[in-house]
């Protein structure tokens, strides 16, 4: 077993982490009506993308 299929409560966490992370970032969006938070979203929405396909990979 790999390292990415040994962590399954670690890459939940990580989702957990960036996916509210990106939300914070939204939420500066709409409240200073900036562009740049979006953009720090949408990566940090992939990151937690790619840990969600993690830790479906390593579920028990």
């Amino acid at each position: 077993m790999g390292w990415i299929r040994r962590y399954f409560y670690f890459w939940v966490v990580l989702v957990a982490v960036f996916t509210a992370a990106a939300a914070t970032h939204i939420t500066l969006a709409i409240t200073y009506s900036e562009l740049w938070p979006v953009w720090a979203a949408l990566a940090l929405l992939v990151v937690a993308g790619g840990c969600a396909r993690a830790a479906v990979k390593a579920r028990p």
